[in-house]
């Protein structure tokens, strides 16, 4: 208690100010993370994460411009310095200038809770649970056919994870994203079957349309030739754009619908609800303007009786942050964990000790990561586009699971 006290009144007797704002783009198997790193004149620094796919430069460039404003700040007026980045620049939201706010806010999560000796989410108000439960994305690489999603569902299940989550549809010989084929149809909802039929009733089965129905009939057409498998979210079963067109398919179908990882700000996200649009929402923690309006966000949903799933499929200390959040607001529901580069512990060193499927909360100050700019500086940034990661013969995928979940 102590020592707590000290560390208190030493921060609180002398303003602290951010001297440096670096970035570091770090090449990957099918995404590239931006790190922003701070500096402090008291040595403390912090890291957060503005990964934007495949617009990895374009936030960077954004990040330099935040740089003019965030350098001679006090890291501590977190709030403030969130508004005067968001609102007073002019113009506000879109996926680049809040992917680039996302890792300067976070990285000011992090010194001040390196600099006050606790976790971020004892500042955000303590936590609600002592573990999270994982669900896994990404294993489902190994080919289309019900037997292949079948034989990955099970290895995939036996590393521990209690929950799937997948896209029967994207990918397949056929797919039209504005006509829905039946054999395209009915090839997507044979392989939902031959999953249930090998993992069992008791694991979490989520499908992530990624977007690809663009129209709203074939979204429920889909939707309905699954409802019988018990799936646990049916994630943006159409584009991002039309809140309306949205709320339509979550009123037709009997699944909960899941969206979130294509809107940016806490106003999107009270659009959406008040439309009755969503079940559970999935801001992604490298997007949607960092730790705060990730906690904003979440206690709007649960004014709606929504649950809060973070979209995670990025980098170490966009994962940490989703763990963090996770440990602190009481609508999560359960986290995405994608295979992880083999390097990934080299970069960003973030231990977490996970059993039977579940991640234990860490108690580490700060988001709990250390990072490593000269092992960043071995992987080198190399452009990655996705325009092709939905069509069929796409060679856009990530690292596969190993023997392990981490």
């Amino acid at each position: 208690m102590f020592a707590a006290r000290s560390t208190w009144l030493s921060y609180a007797s002398a303003v602290m100010k951010v001297t440096e704002v670096k970035t570091f783009l770090v090449g990957g198997a099918w995404r590239n993370w931006l790190i922003v790193k701070l500096e402090t004149d008291e040595g403390i620094s912090g890291v957060g994460e503005a990964t934007l796919e495949g617009k990895g430069a374009t936030v960077e460039a954004a990040v330099r411009e935040l740089a003019r404003y965030i350098t001679g700040q006090d890291p501590s007026s977190i709030e403030k310095h969130f508004q005067e980045m968001y609102r007073r620049a002019f113009y506000a939201g879109g996926e680049v200038l809040n992917s680039a706010i996302s890792g300067v806010e976070t990285a000011l999560w992090d010194i001040k809770g390196k600099a006050l000796g606790v976790p971020v989410y004892e500042l955000l108000g303590g936590r609600t649970r002592d573990r999270i439960k994982l669900y896994a994305n990404g294993w489902y690489t190994q080919g289309m056919s019900p037997e292949e999603f079948a034989d990955a569902a099970r290895r995939t299940v036996a590393l521990g994870f209690k929950g799937l989550k997948f896209n029967p549809w994207g990918r397949r010989p056929g797919i039209d994203f504005y006509r829905l084929e039946n054999s395209v149809l009915d090839a997507g909802a044979e392989s939902v079957a031959a999953i249930r039929d090998a993992v069992g009733p008791d694991i979490d089965l989520f499908i992530d349309c990624n977007g690809i129905f663009q129209t709203t009939g074939n979204a429920i057409r889909a939707a309905k030739s699954v409802e019988q498998f018990n799936i646990g979210f049916f994630e943006e079963p159409v584009p991002h754009e039309n809140l309306d067109e949205m709320a339509y398919v979550r009123s037709k179908v009997d699944i909960p619908i899941a969206t979130g990882e294509r809107l940016f700000t806490t106003f999107a996200f009270q659009q959406l609800l008040s439309r009755q649009a969503a079940d559970i929402v999935q801001p992604d923690m490298s997007h949607c303007g960092g730790m705060l309006p990730a906690h904003k966000i979440a206690a709007i949903a649960d004014s709606h009786y929504s649950a809060f799933t973070p979209h995670n499929p990025n980098g170490e200390v966009s994962y940490a942050a989703a763990v963090q959040m996770a440990a602190c607001v009481p609508n999560f529901f359960a986290l995405e964990h994608f295979p992880p580069e083999q390097w990934r512990f080299d970069v960003c060193r973030n231990d977490m000790t996970l059993e039977d499927g579940w991640l234990e909360i860490p108690d580490r100050p700060g988001l709990g990561v250390e990072f490593n700019e000269e092992a960043a500086a071995e992987h080198p940034y190399q452009p990655v586009d996705l325009y092709e990661l939905h069509r069929p013969g796409s060679n856009i995928s990530p690292p596969e699971f190993t023997d392990r979940i981490r």
